[in-house]
């Protein structure tokens, strides 16, 4: 949410002030209490809720009502333009939501009709309601939807100013909307069963949030200044059971079956046709109400989803998220670990993540046969959340088996604080062929993080060790971080130290390894990272200005002889229009010092070791995102390494209301060195459809042809969701070569998981 404002807390900025100075500058009236809570208290239901999106007054009769909604952005100071009423009430086994968005425009702005699509929903009119069940301000659920009834579900934690909402995490609830003579209506059925929660505790956070494309404006229940996004628990009401709160959901079980295949001709292997046939197995029982017990056997981790290619010149290996149900639920506590990872932090962002479960079933980003997958996860305590993991694999070319453990805790201290610690464990376990015991790799943590009561001061100490076979000296990382944060200055600064010997083979320490491209070898040096981001948002008394955020992301990393090896920055000025078009501004600036011959361009030209300074300028326009048309483009030019570079981007896209959006998106980069390496010149284009014959069955389509890899790559998926939790999935997926369009390899893709529940 506010997409527009929280994503320039990663322009950020080194050189005007030092961080300390500027945090003494900054004065203290942000550890004050949060503003008082809304309440709103509910009662047991007796009436039988149809969920159909058409709001009966005899249904609802004895629910709670509200409708006291305030503007939180662009504005935070006025009420709701537009009315919104809510009313809530609860029985045995469901919490019931529905509202009323009073709108005189004659159709709905909807920008999405994916499922789970968060940022298409923010970009739409519609509804959500944020729920924190142990009302302890860091982590709970969202639940939304748009006009036309699309459901986006996920869990949210919060580490930082921004809170982490994980869409992939999917459950069971109920929920339709129809587009009426006033405007919108909504209808929720949450169940109890689907969210963990105290069966003591009687009072929970809850906050409502509706979006209004058309003004461009998002309203909120519980008003609290724009400083802070909109799913901030810290600034929910809270919701009060009159009745008590529904009994336990202690053993109750949901069963998901599944089967999988493929057919597989690989032209540059052998050019055989493989068939494949898989089916597994995934339980998931509520231990109490406050832990969920989840069980995998034989499971497909594979994912039908396809990244997005990059023209691509990063050293380092790219973050990418945890799309795997099994790992999703409670997912902060084997995941918040580490650096702190925004959802604005890009892919590139030197994370440093003792626990990166992608690790788990993939080898050479080929999928490793899987034995079982266990996980139990959830509150312990009311202060106290656990996690335990466990996942075994096969033996796979020549990777021996492996079992992969983890365990966690969050002791939640203060208000909004945390203690914290983890434990990671790679094992080599005996199969047919060897068994070393000494072939292992752990773990072990603790981390404070601290966030105030107001939410605007956000900071982390940690000490992590690893323990390996050979008892290596300097295998620690340790690191801090501190962050400020409101309407108009947003600071965040970090200092890590990671020893040469911090090996994790579950984790992500990217910079750590370094290649020889010339002996394809690779070898490790620890470094030092400090990092200031600035920005700083002025707010004009314009008809045409919406928004000015000038800032500077600057990161140093050291040697361990304290020399600086590398350094990045940014430098910018954003922009942003009442129409909701922005223009950026920017300068990037850059050390890299190559440690060994490296392959920077991935074409098999080299460039050498050595020392290298660069810099270069460029400008972004986006148009106004809420018409059915619209597009970006972009240019930077200067120089790289120790040659120069022109890139270019253009992006387009039209919506079709409510069944297509079509995008088209073109890159083109030409590089000039010196020498062998020459001239390069890279094209990047992506065409994608997304067309929704119904709520529930979906068919989307990407062709991407990209020069740089010589790949051209067909993506085509149909989706049905039959019933709840129940999906059926086609994929064809084609590689071709760029330069003649020769088929490289075809393989067909069906996937189906049934939910049972008992």
């Amino acid at each position: 949410m506010n997409q527009q404002l929280h994503s320039f807390h990663n322009l950020t900025s080194m050189k005007r002030l030092s961080p300390l100075l500027l945090f003494v500058l900054i004065h203290f009236n942000s550890l004050a209490q949060a503003p008082p809570m809304k309440h709103i208290q509910i009662t047991r239901g007796d009436n039988e809720f149809i969920i159909d999106g058409v709001i009966n007054d005899d249904e609802w009769e004895h629910a709670s009502y509200i409708d006291d909604f305030w503007q939180h952005w662009p504005v935070d100071t006025i009420p709701a333009i537009k009315r919104t009423e809510v009313k809530v009430s609860y029985d045995n086994e469901f919490i019931y939501v529905s509202a009323k968005c009073f709108d005189d425009k004659a159709q709905p702005i909807i920008t999405s009709m994916k499922r789970d699509d968060e940022g298409g929903f923010w970009n739409s009119d519609g509804f959500s309601v944020t729920i924190d069940p142990g009302n302890n301000d860091t982590n709970g659920y969202f639940f939304a939807m748009n006009p036309r009834g699309i459901q986006v579900d996920a869990t949210v934690s919060q580490r930082g100013a921004n809170p982490i909402v994980d869409t992939f995490w999917d459950d069971y609830w109920l929920g339709e909307a129809r587009i009426t003579d006033y405007g919108y209506s909504y209808e929720m059925a949450i169940p109890f069963s689907s969210i963990k929660f105290d069966a003591d505790n009687n009072q929970w956070g809850i906050n409502f949030i509706r979006n209004d494309i058309e003004l461009g404006a998002y309203d909120l229940w519980c008003r609290f200044p724009m400083d802070f996004s909109g799913m901030d628990f810290g600034y929910n009401g809270n919701v009060t059971f009159k009745d008590d709160v529904p009994k336990e959901t202690k053993g109750k079980i949901n069963i998901f079956p599944s089967v999988s295949g493929a057919v597989i001709n690989d032209r540059e292997a052998d050019g055989k046709t493989e068939v494949k046939l898989n089916g597994g197995l995934d339980a998931k029982m509520a231990v109490g109400s406050n832990l969920s017990l989840d069980l995998s056997i034989y499971p497909d981790f594979s994912t039908v989803n396809v990244d997005r290619q990059y023209i691509d010149f990063y050293r380092f290996e790219y973050y990418m998220p945890e799309m795997r149900s099994f790992f999703l639920e409670n997912g902060d506590l084997f995941s918040g670990f580490g650096t702190y990872t925004d959802h604005t932090t890009p892919y590139t962002d030197n994370r440093i993540k003792p626990l990166y479960t992608r690790r788990i079933g993939i080898y050479d980003w080929n999928y490793v046969p899987m034995t079982y997958g266990v996980r139990l996860s959830g509150n312990a305590s009311e202060k106290v959340r656990i996690g335990v993991l466990n996942v075994q694999n096969e033996a796979y070319e020549d990777l021996s088996a492996q079992n992969y453990s983890a365990t966690s805790f969050q002791w939640s201290v203060l208000k909004r604080s945390a203690i914290k610690g983890m434990f990671t464990n790679r094992q080599m376990t005996p199969d047919f062929m060897r068994f070393d015991k000494e072939d292992y790799n752990r773990t072990a943590g603790l981390e404070f993080d601290y966030m105030n009561n107001k939410g605007n001061w956000t900071g982390t100490a940690k000490y992590h060790h690893s323990f390996n076979p050979e008892n290596y000296g300097k295998a620690a990382y340790l690191g801090a971080e501190l962050n400020y944060n409101s309407s108009t200055l947003r600071v965040a600064n970090r200092v890590y130290n990671v020893g040469d010997n911090y090996i994790n083979d579950m984790g992500y320490v990217p910079r750590l390894y370094n290649r020889n491209d010339r002996d394809d070898t690779e070898f490790r040096q620890g470094f030092t990272e400090l990092t200031n981001r600035t920005s700083y948002t002025f707010y004009p008394k314009n008809d045409k200005l919406l928004l000015i955020a000038p800032g500077n992301n600057f990161s140093a990393y050291t040697n361990p002889n304290g020399s600086i090896k590398d350094y990045v920055g940014h430098l910018n000025v954003y922009t942003e229009f009442e129409s909701r078009s922005s223009i950026n501004v920017f300068m990037n600036y850059e050390q890299a010092n190559l440690l060994a011959p490296t392959d920077i361009l991935k074409n098999d030209k080299l460039l050498e070791a050595g020392q290298y300074n660069f810099q270069s300028i460029g400008i972004l326009y986006t148009s106004n995102w809420r018409k059915l048309f619209n597009y970006n483009l972009s240019a930077e030019n200067g120089f790289f390494y120790n040659g120069e570079k022109t890139s270019l981007h253009l992006g387009a896209k039209y919506r079709v209301q409510p069944w297509g959006n079509f995008s088209f998106d073109y890159d083109y980069c030409n590089l000039r060195f010196p020498g062998d390496i020459g001239t390069e010149i890279y094209h990047l284009a992506a065409l994608q459809a997304e067309i929704t014959f119904k709520k529930d069955l979906s068919w989307t389509t990407l062709v991407q042809y990209n020069t740089q890899v010589d790949n051209m790559n067909v993506n085509s998926m149909l989706r049905w969701r039959f019933r709840p939790l129940s999906d059926f999935f086609i994929v064809v997926k084609n590689d071709r070569t760029s330069h003649n369009f020769s088929d490289k390899k075809l393989q067909v893709n069906f996937k189906l998981r049934y939910w049972l529940n008992l």
